[in-house]
């Protein structure tokens, strides 16, 4: 049903979703609910409920130049597989979770259907072409570990964005370089994420970071200083030692530290 709206475009989903209704958390658990227990309808409600996620994530896509439609249909596929997951019982809204799956679906299709890229013609791109990779082979030995793109830079003498230009046209994995037997495309392989990788780690490193921000928030001052020193810190203090700093107990911290946790998890499970 779902992979069919692929070729009625998108203004019948844009009007669907204009007309669904925002799910209250009661609303939405009962239908999941219902939905796990065999209702297609309850289940047909829940991805109703949720166009307008997948057109907006659509529309945070669209930047890679693929077709409106195709990404809706991807995120489509997302969300279907995201209602079938979800579990309502955790208390997380189904838009948090199925934002993710969503975005999995359509940055894989990205990711398929990418433009080859084409690698630098400049004298630094030539140089890079040619010893970029045994570079970052040899500093890997070295170092024990994979070079950034400044060392890479440092060490080959051009700039951090000529290494960068270079390392995505090195990278694309959908770079045609022959076939095998049965005439199937073979591509390129690279040891190094691609840059749509890159870019979803940093996404959703952003993402948590924000919700563990606005989740601080939720605690007063003194509940705040102490989960930062117990649980964001390299070596944690002891209880009895930031009750003395705080004049204190260390049952008194103790509590303190519990009731900040509740308040931390209340917040992240609506986040």
């Amino acid at each position: 049903m779902y992979r069919s709206q692929r070729s009625s475009g998108t203004e019948g989903l844009l009007r669907a979703a204009k007309k669904a209704p925002i799910l209250s958390p009661h609303d939405e658990a009962r239908l999941a609910r219902s939905a796990q227990k065999g209702s297609k309808a309850a289940f047909e409600g829940l991805l109703i409920a949720h166009l307008r996620l997948v057109l907006t994530i659509a529309h945070e896509f669209g930047t890679y130049g693929l077709p409106s439609d195709e990404l809706v249909s991807e995120g489509l596929l997302g969300l279907v597989e995201a209602a079938r997951r979800f579990d309502p019982e955790r208390n997380v809204r189904l838009a948090a979770y199925a934002a993710w799956w969503i975005r999995a679906y359509m940055r894989r299709y990205t990711i398929a259907n990418r433009r080859i890229v084409r690698t630098p013609s400049s004298r630094h791109g030539r140089k890079l072409l040619a010893n970029l990779r045994r570079t970052q082979r040899e500093l890997t030995q070295k170092l024990g570990e994979v070079p950034d793109t400044e060392t890479v830079a440092k060490e080959l003498g051009v700039q951090v964005r000529d290494v960068d230009e270079m390392e995505g046209a090195l990278s694309g994995r959908d770079i045609a370089c022959g076939s095998d037997f049965e005439n199937r495309s073979l591509e390129l392989r690279c040891e190094l994420p691609s840059p749509e990788a890159v870019v979803a780690d940093v996404e959703q490193r952003d993402r948590s970071a924000a919700s563990l921000h606005r989740a601080l928030r939720s605690l007063s001052m003194r509940e705040r200083e102490i989960v930062k020193q117990r649980c964001l810190t390299e070596s944690a203090p002891s209880l009895a030692a930031i009750g003395r700093d705080l004049g204190l107990s260390r049952e008194r911290v103790r509590q303190i530290e519990q009731r900040a946790h509740s308040k931390l998890r209340q917040a992240l499970s609506v986040a």
